[in-house]
């Protein structure tokens, strides 16, 4: 049969290794006496089937094409989400097709966790009998916008790039073929011979080239700048050259100018001895396929690494970019292997910083990297027998037979040991099984209808840091209400959700406590629902505390910063930010002049300092945050953190002579808050800013009266002015007429 073949909007080539598998898949779906042609503006002119001509046996007139008996689209060397021009190519190939009644297959479709256009993807799901998704994730969202579709699966066109089997061995007196390096045979088939006996008939041999390290990386679009996510790169290869000696090359997996440019910034951060060189773009995937190391950002590249059979360092830079590289690894029994970048920034427990989390790093893949090889080799053949099976159903859809039920894509794990990569990953990745004693505990009082816990329960699923768990205080809200806005999150909560229904509502205090007392965690924080809370809000607070060279109990992190610097605030009047953007703490001083900051911002503190300090009050109302906070500060000191952390690391200098002079004064008023009660100083201050507001009302009301008066002086000035105008008018119009009546003799 013939059918035609779109690749997309992108076109082939627009991806390492797309013309690779596009060459594949001609030559799978030929196998199954399947004959293609390429459709689209993109498309490049490959032959219909491997040695298929397009002229005549006698002639040079081209020969005319059949036409088409079914549609297939494509996914080739997608590593993003399906985008609007793409959706709506394929939507009208799909539909122009489907009222023909041809066949329509989808392969290699990616959907992302966010938002889809639901209504385009719906309409080419319907019109497609087979789609293969390109992970679990996009799967996910497929079942979730058409449940009825019994064609939806994970498909395997990534196997496209696996080089062919090896040709069998030549008997003795056969010339063996010259095969070509990186198509043919893998680098795990280059094995030198363990034969003593060959080993002594070997001729010496030219010294064996370095390892070749490649980094195929993509400009992140998550929650981390490229400013910060290429040092952390340059880092790794850094380490990985310095344990093996190999060279490092350069890829933009993702074909875009962006892509480029970042790769050479990470290019440019590698120390001068280390040999590098920057991919041309038509040389990318045979650089991959010849890898004995791949560091990678993007599911491209871990697909290519793989291919090769090459040890794959994943790095996740966000939530997509593990859950697709993660999918890929685990074809191949090796899933969990993605590192969070958000854990090499901030390593905690691992490593004392980001240097040492990457050489720990490193020095694991290059111990176990035979290990990693071996399970590699081992797994090719269930991955290969997967991918048939998946043409197989393709053909067969194509043919306009129902697909078969679906089948399982797990992999048995390989169990190659990343005792490294599984610390690191601990609390920066969803657990499987969530643990008994999180790190922390969020404490969600819900009183405001779903949209606003729809909204707080999406910021979270957002955070990099995903070693918590969500305590919902119902207060007295509809049960029903709760469970049907958590409902479509609950496999992405994994378990990390506790609901405390209350018929009657309790108020903020007590629902306060009732949370608290439901987990158990080192540190807490309370979440009001209202602000979204930045992705990585929880990672920052949590390194600050764990932080050996910070004794703060607690830490405030700002959603948003304060207008204005700080320093125009004059002295003694009161406001709700009066904090320096600068700061670092935030000291009993501060609330006592009035700053909330430590109420409107998201506050996380050590559980054990209920111990010492009890629970919230509940006789106050809404005034029982202020009050834990004054309550907190007498005895504990607290962090404070930008909205935004700064461009460059390091300490800010704590040594000002303003800084110094207001630790000096917070440290005596504590001093003498704890012998002699905070009362006095909470009547003086509040004596000082009543005094101060009268002062500043009666300073208004002097302002508002010099304006009067001025406005009354203009007014009679421009008064005055127009009297003299009318006055010389007047005068000279009199003389005029005194000279005419003279004139005429009158």
């Amino acid at each position: 049969m013939h059918i035609d073949v779109s690749p997309g909007t992108g076109g082939p080539g627009r991806r390492a290794g797309t013309q690779r598998e596009l060459r594949g898949l001609l030559e799978e779906l030929a196998l199954r006496g399947v004959a293609a042609r390429l459709v689209g503006p993109a498309a490049d002119p490959v032959p219909a089937a491997p040695g298929e001509g397009r002229t005549e046996p006698g002639g040079s007139v081209p020969a005319r094409q059949p036409d088409a008996e079914a549609l297939l689209l494509v996914g080739l060397g997608a590593d993003a989400p399906a985008d609007d021009a793409q959706l709506i190519s394929w939507l009208d190939r799909a539909r122009t097709a489907a009222a023909a009644g041809r066949p329509v297959v989808v392969s290699g479709l990616v959907l992302g966790a966010g938002p889809v256009p639901e209504e385009a993807v719906r309409r080419l799901l319907a019109d497609a009998t087979l789609v293969g998704l390109r992970d679990e994730a996009s799967l996910a969202v497929a079942r979730r916008l058409c449940p009825g579709h019994a064609g939806l699966r994970v498909g395997w066109d990534d196997a496209l790039l696996l080089p062919r089997p090896a040709a069998a061995a030549p008997s003795p007196g056969q010339d063996r073929p010259t095969e070509r390096r990186g198509e043919q045979d893998g680098p795990a088939d280059r094995q030198p011979e363990q034969d003593g006996v060959s080993e002594q008939r070997r001729e010496p041999a030219e010294p064996e080239a370095p390892p070749r390290i490649v980094a195929a990386v993509e400009r992140p679009a998550g929650p981390f700048p490229p400013e910060q996510v290429a040092p952390v790169l340059a880092g790794l290869l850094d380490a990985l050259v310095h344990r093996t000696g190999g060279t490092v090359t350069l890829l933009a997996c993702g074909g875009t100018s962006a892509d480029a440019e970042f790769a050479a910034d990470v290019a440019a951060l590698l120390r001068d001895d280390v040999r590098r060189v920057l991919a041309n773009p038509e040389e990318t995937a045979a650089a991959a396929v010849r890898a004995d190391w791949v560091v990678t950002t993007c599911s491209r590249g871990a697909v290519l690494g793989l291919a090769a059979r090459a040890v794959v360092l994943a790095v996740g830079p966000d939530k997509y970019s593990m859950d697709s590289m993660n999918g890929v690894l685990s074809r191949w029994g090796l899933g969990n292997g993605v590192v969070p970048l958000a854990a090499l920034l901030t390593p905690g427990d691992v490593a004392w910083d980001t240097r040492a989390a990457v050489q720990q790093w490193a020095a694991e893949a290059v111990q176990h990297r035979g290990a990693v090889r071996a399970a590699l080799a081992d797994a090719e053949p269930e991955v290969r027998e997967a991918a048939a099976r998946w043409w197989d159903d393709v053909a067969g859809a194509l043919r306009g037979l129902r697909p078969p039920p679906a089948p399982g894509t797990a992999v048995a794990p390989r169990g190659v040991g990343a005792p490294v990569v599984r610390a690191l990953r601990r609390r920066y990745a969803a657990p499987d099984v969530p643990p008994e004693r999180p790190t922390v505990v969020i404490v969600l009082r819900h009183r405001d209808g779903p949209a606003r816990l729809d909204r707080a329960v999406g910021g979270l699923l957002a955070q990099t840091f995903t070693d918590w768990r969500l305590v919902v205080v119902d207060d007295g809200g509809d049960p029903a209400e709760v469970d049907e806005a958590l409902a479509p999150r609950r496999d992405e909560l994994a378990g990390r959700v506790t609901v405390l229904h209350h018929r009657r509502a309790l108020g903020s205090g007590a629902a306060a406590n009732r949370g608290l007392r439901a987990g158990g965690s080192e540190l807490v924080v309370r979440h009001d629902g209202a602000a979204p809370w930045p992705p990585t809000l929880l990672q920052r607070a949590v390194a600050h505390l764990e932080d050996p060279l910070v004794s703060d109990d607690g830490v405030v992190v700002r959603t948003e910063e304060p207008a204005g610097t700080g320093q125009d605030v004059l002295p003694g009047r009161p406001g709700p930010h009066l904090v320096r953007p600068d700061r670092e703490v935030l000291t009993l001083t501060d609330v006592l002049d009035g700053d909330r900051t430590a109420v409107e911002s998201p506050f996380l503190y050590r559980r054990a300092v209920h111990g010492v300090l009890g629970d919230y009050d509940e006789t106050l109302g809404a005034a029982e945050e202020w009050e834990f906070t004054l309550r907190f500060l007498e005895t504990f000191t607290v962090g404070l953190l930008p909205a935004r952390p700064p461009a460059q690391g390091g300490r800010a200098d704590r040594s000002s002579a303003a800084g110094g002079e207001l630790a000096v004064r917070d440290r005596h008023l504590r001093q003498w808050s704890a012998e002699h009660g905070i009362g006095l100083p909470l009547y003086l201050r509040r004596a000082a800013a009543e005094d101060a507001g009268a002062l500043h009302r009666r300073l208004n009301s002097a302002e508002e009266l010099a304006h009067e008066l001025l406005d009354v002086v203009r007014a009679q000035s421009r008064q005055i002015e127009r009297l003299e105008q009318v006055v010389a008018e007047k005068g000279f119009v009199a003389f005029c007429r005194r000279a005419w009546r003279s004139l005429r003799g009158g």
